[in-house]
């Protein structure tokens, strides 16, 4: 499975929520949101590290407004915020299979320098 292709379809799934918002309501605020979800989407499924770190915090934002709506009292706002927590689930497992492929191709290439100066006799 390809990574991240959650997080890219419940972005994709939130921009249409959004659109439907702004389409309901008239309001050009939820319209750019919209705009902003579909693009994040976009980004994450090309895996841009922009776009990733972008989505993390607008994600993040968006599932703490979104419990404090729960909190309110906002019953709808618990569809909005598991979104939210699914999309940051994914993507903070991307970053750490991300990072662990990282640190094995850096320690094999530091393997390979010590065995080259171990041979010239420098330590």
């Amino acid at each position: 499975m390809k990574r991240l292709s959650l997080a890219t379809l419940l972005l994709f799934i939130n921009g249409v929520m959004l659109l439907y918002y702004a389409y309901a309501w008239n309001s050009i605020v939820y319209l750019l949101f919209a705009f902003l979800s579909l693009i994040l989407a976009y980004g994450v499924r090309r895996e841009n590290r922009t776009a990733i770190k972008v989505a993390l915090i607008y994600v993040g934002i968006n599932f703490f407004l979104a419990l404090l709506f729960l909190i309110a009292g906002n019953l709808f706002s618990a569809v909005d915020a598991a979104i939210s927590f699914f999309v940051i689930h994914d993507i903070l497992g991307y970053i750490q299979e991300v990072y662990r492929e990282e640190e094995s191709e850096g320690a094999e290439g530091r393997e390979g320098e010590l065995e080259i100066d171990a041979s010239n006799g420098v330590q």
